[in-house]
């Protein structure tokens, strides 16, 4: 689902969202900041408050510890817990012990008796008590769970140390201030929230609308829709705009220009051919008009039939070849199948019988193993043509090569001879309608395959030095096991 994929979501969604989550996070930062400084001054407040409780009751209770009046002590701790401590629930405690840690006065007399030692209770208590002894001026203590504070104030009377008195006050309050000034905070946060989705939301309609007309120009444009898109404004939205819009016209152009030159292109090819055709077919269609027009000016003369018969029976068999050889594509089928290894091998024994006592050796590799689909009447006759073609550049003899192999989605061949070559100026040209360096060709031999390669998605390409050979290297896509479809 796309709600659990952000990047997935549409800008209109993205920018209240993000708009949204930084103010939040401003304001959250800001107000822990102002909850912690609050905190901390709270925190000090009530150490100097427990640190003054502490040093008012040591100045009260020197001159009755003297006179060792235990009850006027308790009353004084009394007192700091009524008056001075703002509260009965604030002191957690108080009390007052000798230099030898022993209870003068205690806030729970019943728990710690005067006279005996203070009943301590755990390793955190005891801990405390060994510092209060220890003090020889007012300081403030925190328990670990920072449940209070305490303040401790040594008792002196007469210049001697007497005892010391501790003063313990909850953080109950600190806890409940901190607690109300994080919900205020949130609340902040919330409203700031709030105001930010309504800003987010404003800055998208302002953005995302612009940029989705723009988006859907753009998908009209692949669809050869050239219409401009109009955006008001000033900004990079609108400047975007105006750069998409002389895109547009410039792509509309382009199209026109490429329209334009493919129909001129293909007009000049279709003359060439014409042309060619013309002329191709016009040599034998002379020669026979020659041959009838004189077996019809010397008709008592029958052996002229017998003569000019076969010359004539050759240009008409000149002109179906050639026929033939302009309709092979036409005559081809559009359908591909699934072809194995002997879609190809068929072919090496047509070539050993074209080859069979021209001194012709061949080398056949093919590593086509598992079965594709691709044309396979385009195939062969692609093929053949350019085996037929090495074969005839060899009329001494040599070595013909043929390999195959699939190369992920392609299969790859390769037709190699030791013949002729092709003379650097004529590469160029091998591939044009009615070119030939053979006296006996048709000169449609490597166009009809060139296009027959084309029409499968497939090309060649050839390199050729004159005097050692010529490699023409195929390639074709196919369908099948982990391979893409072919093209039809």
């Amino acid at each position: 689902m796309t709600i659990f994929r952000p990047m997935a979501w549409s800008l209109s969604i993205k920018l209240p969202v993000i708009v949204c989550l930084v103010v939040v996070g401003v304001a959250a930062v800001i107000g822990a900041g102002v909850v912690g400084k609050d905190r901390i001054e709270l925190r000090e407040a009530l150490s100097d408050n427990a640190r003054l409780l502490a040093r008012w009751v040591a100045a009260s209770a020197a001159e009755p510890m003297l006179r060792d009046d235990s009850w006027s002590v308790y009353r004084i701790l009394r007192q700091v817990t009524f008056e001075g401590g703002g509260g009965e629930t604030e002191v957690v405690t108080a009390m007052v012990l000798d230099r030898e840690g022993k209870v003068a006065a205690h806030l729970q007399p019943g728990e710690n008796p005067i006279g005996l030692p203070l009943v301590v209770h755990g390793d955190s208590e005891a801990k405390l008590l060994a510092a209060a002894l220890g003090a020889h001026a007012p300081m403030v203590h925190e328990d670990e769970d920072g449940k209070f504070v305490e303040g401790v104030a040594p008792v002196f009377a007469g210049g001697k140390y007497v005892g010391v008195v501790r003063v313990r006050l909850s953080t109950r309050q600190l806890t409940e201030a901190t607690r109300e000034a994080a919900l205020v905070v949130l609340a902040l946060a919330l409203g700031l929230a709030a105001l930010g989705s309504l800003v987010g939301i404003r800055l998208s309609l302002g953005a995302v609308r612009p940029l989705r007309r723009l988006a859907d120009a753009m998908a009209l444009l692949g669809q050869g829709d050239h219409a401009p898109v109009s955006i008001k404004g000033g900004d990079e939205i609108a400047q975007l705009g105006e750069s998409f819009n002389q895109m547009a016209a410039e792509v509309a152009e382009k199209q026109r220009l490429e329209r334009e030159l493919a129909q001129s292109e293909k007009s000049a090819a279709l003359g060439r051919i014409a042309a060619g055709v013309a002329h191709e077919v016009n040599n034998p269609l002379a020669g026979i008009l020659n041959c009838l027009s004189t077996i019809k000016d010397h008709p008592e003369q029958p052996d002229l039939v017998t003569r000019y018969l076969p010359p004539i029976e050759k240009g008409l068999h000149r002109i179906r070849a050639i026929v033939q050889d302009l309709l092979v594509e036409q005559r081809a089928e559009h359908a591909s199948e699934l072809c194995g290894p002997e879609c190809l091998d068929e072919l090496r024994d047509l070539i050993i019988a074209e080859i069979e006592g021209a001194g012709i050796t061949l080398d056949w590799d093919n590593r086509v193993h598992a079965p594709v689909q691709v044309n396979r009447p385009r195939l062969q006759q692609a093929v053949l043509n350019l085996l037929k073609n090495a074969a005839q550049a060899m009329p001494d003899g040599g070595c013909l090569k043929f390999s195959a192999s699939l190369d992920g989605g392609l299969l790859r061949m390769e037709i190699e001879d030791t013949g002729i070559g092709i003379a650097e100026e004529d590469l160029r040209h091998i591939f044009d309608p009615f070119f030939s360096s053979k006296k006996s060709g048709t000169g449609l031999g490597l166009w009809i395959t060139l296009r027959l390669l084309n029409s499968m998605g497939g090309g060649v390409e050839v390199t050729s030095e004159p005097g050692k050979g010529s490699i023409f290297s195929l390639h074709v896509p196919v369908e099948g096991e982990g391979h893409g479809p072919a093209q039809q």
